[in-house]
């Protein structure tokens, strides 16, 4: 059911499905999205007098907005829906009280093995990943908001990609000004909300895959940092060791990078040494962070001391050095290579979830799983209605009702205009039953195109 109202009584919880202007002329992308924060409140307030909402799509359904349709109490309604909180303050005290339980564990587990393993009594308290300080964010911008600013911060970094890795072909000095201006850039976007970069990892081209990966090891790095809890600080040092980790590469012949098949032992010997060419590339550029140097040495190090070059074992790797190697293997799994084709987010999540124990920290593994969530930005679902929407953010309490940009209807033909719909607000359909989510599509299903929705 659709009702027009006054942009006036507009409240948290409202799906917005019409403006009183062409969409084209606001910063809204998408044509319908559910009203989660009062900045979204405040910038329709810039641009419209009235808007349509749906009352199915709004939270709740119908049920929760009867008042809406009774002139007597619209005014008392909304002055007390505004202020009140989709979910309530003391249930979101409590998961920031579990969350950062163990946040604060994990790091103990990382900084008790430094300072049983070191001489030196303070030096564990300069290891930037064990900081004390934990950071919850909350999103501060919807990813309708977001998906502009970053995707104008995604192509900024290619460029700088493109260019850095000609000039270390060149030998050439990269300029750490420029990639620190960049990496501050995307971090501002994870910090805000990281869906929307996440989202964009998922364009890219099979024959891009080592100037791709950079990127994508940076916003992975980036995001679980985020989810960790990390401040600022730490977050630009693991954007910038995301663009670096195989920066080493670009020294080595073209046609073992083009290789199909698997590598042969001296070819495979030759490949490692990528590491060795990187962390000489980044000794000769001034200002670059320890902790750097740490996660491009060490994310071929594995759980169980089968990686290189040292052969270092569980907590020894480091924190962060451990989350590089993490996100490393999952971007290579997801993404089209020269020899195989791409996992989807979650063959990726089950692989690593095997390998725990043996490859990778298993606690840490856990986290980047809640990280990435079951529905990874940029999948591609069908619902129970039979309409197939992309994931285009996450619920990271419950990780089955992610926010979704429906697409087609149910007989699979294009909608006109594709809207949001959060699955955490329990959609239902006009008889009662359930809105969610049947199965995962795979990619390239009924020739979707993720391009076309929000980088037109």
């Amino acid at each position: 059911m659709e009702i027009r109202i006054p942009i006036v009584k507009l409240q948290l919880g409202h799906f917005v499905s019409e403006l009183d202007r062409p969409w084209l002329d606001t910063p809204f992308l998408m044509q319908g999205f559910l009203i989660e924060s009062l900045q979204q409140i405040e910038l329709l307030h810039d641009y419209c007098e009235h808007i349509t909402l749906d009352l199915n799509r709004s939270v709740g359904g119908i049920a929760q907005w009867t008042s809406l349709l009774a002139p007597s109490t619209i005014h008392e309604s909304s002055r007390h829906a505004q202020h009140s909180p989709l979910i309530s303050a003391a249930s979101r005290e409590e998961q920031r009280k579990d969350k950062l339980n163990i946040l604060r564990e994990l790091r103990r587990l990382f900084s008790n093995w430094r300072q049983q393993s070191s001489n030196s009594a303070d030096s564990h308290s300069k290891d930037p990943s064990l900081s004390t300080e934990i950071v919850i964010y909350d999103d501060t911008a919807a990813v309708e908001q977001e998906i502009k600013t970053a995707s104008s911060s995604h192509q900024t970094a290619q460029r700088l990609v493109f260019s850095l890795m000609e000039a270390v072909r060149q030998d050439l000095q990269p300029r750490v000004e420029e990639i620190n201006e960049v990496v501050s850039d995307l971090v501002g976007s994870i910090i805000r909300n990281p869906n929307a970069l996440l989202w964009l990892t998922q364009l890219k081209d099979r024959d891009q895959y080592t100037y791709a990966h950079s990127i994508d090891s940076a916003v992975y790095l980036l995001a679980f940092g985020r989810h960790l809890g990390y401040p600022r600080a730490e977050l630009q040092s693991l954007g910038m060791a995301g663009l670096m980790l195989d920066v080493g590469k670009m020294r080595l012949p073209p046609e073992l990078l083009t290789r199909t098949g698997r590598y042969t032992p001296g070819e495979f010997m030759l490949m490692k040494t990528h590491v060795n060419h990187s962390l000489d590339i980044l000794s000769q550029m001034e200002g670059i962070p320890i902790d750097v140097f740490d996660m491009v040495a060490r994310h071929h190090e594995r759980f169980d001391g089968s990686g290189y070059p040292l052969g270092l074992k569980a907590e020894r790797i480091g924190m962060f050095a451990s989350m590089a190697g993490i996100v490393d293997c999952f971007t290579a799994l997801t993404s089209d290579r020269s020899y195989s084709n791409a996992k989807s987010a979650h063959e990726a999540l089950q692989l690593m979830y095997k390998w725990s124990e043996r490859y990778f920290h298993p606690a840490l593994i856990e986290q980047f799983s809640q990280c990435v969530g079951i529905f990874h930005v940029g999948t591609l679902v069908e619902l129970s209605t039979g309409e197939v929407g992309i994931v285009i953010g996450q619920n990271r309490v419950r990780r089955l009702k992610p926010k979704l940009l429906i697409i087609l209807g149910p007989d699979k033909h294009p909608y006109a205009k594709p809207h949001s719909l959060d699955l955490i607000t329990n959609p239902s359909l006009p008889s009662g039953l359930p809105i969610n989510i049947r199965r995962e599509l795979p990619r390239g299903a009924h020739q979707i195109d993720p391009r076309e929705f929000f980088l037109d």
